[in-house]
């Protein structure tokens, strides 16, 4: 019986700390994402979740993104924990070993697909720290896993325009501060 991806839920928990802690006055704070506030990148990442939900129940995926401002809605937490609880419903045995059809032709099971899904939790985690003054550090066997899949799609990332250029980190700097500048944070001290 296939299980949800343990990495993949407690990447969910750490977004959710960090939701759940933004100040009210904080949601239209600019985020690290380019053009983004605090709130688009709530709505981005609880849009990402509704793709999970959709992909796990076997529906087609919408051609356009949606407003991210939408999808977050009046109260982004609230929004976020409705999405959460759906999608979650929907990630059953049988939708986990469900091949699903990535972007560059890739294939794999919803499972497998979901245990690379951390990288973009931590690192929205983090882009919604900074703009809400709020600080995060992750678990290293959280960030670990999630470095090494951003080490092997970061180029493919810049090729298509999705990522901006690397940040150069010091010597001996953590597997967090290394995810961050791959993706093109500026973590402080580098």
């Amino acid at each position: 019986m296939r299980m949800v991806p343990d990495r993949f839920v407690r990447a969910l928990d750490v977004f959710e700390r960090v939701l759940a802690a933004v100040p009210a006055d904080r949601w239209l704070s600019p985020s690290p994402c380019e053009g983004w506030a605090a709130v688009d990148v709530a709505g981005h990442v609880t849009a990402g979740l509704l793709v999970v939900e959709m992909r796990a129940a076997g529906r087609e995926l919408p051609e356009e993104d949606p407003d991210w401002r939408e999808v977050a809605g009046a109260d982004p937490v609230a929004s976020w924990r409705r999405v959460r609880a759906r999608m979650a419903a929907e990630l059953t045995p049988e939708a986990l070993a469900r091949p699903v059809r990535l972007a560059l032709g890739l294939e794999m099971t919803l499972s497998e697909w979901l245990e690379g899904y951390p990288l973009e939790l931590l690192v929205h985690s983090w882009d919604l720290a900074e703009a809400t003054g709020q600080s995060v550090v992750f678990d290293a066997d959280l960030v670990g896993p999630a470095l090494a899949t951003a080490r092997r799609m970061a180029s493919g990332g810049r090729e298509a325009g999705m990522l901006g250029p690397e940040v150069a980190v010091p010597e001996g700097a953590d597997d967090q501060t290394r995810l961050l500048a791959l993706f093109g944070r500026s973590p402080a001290g580098v």
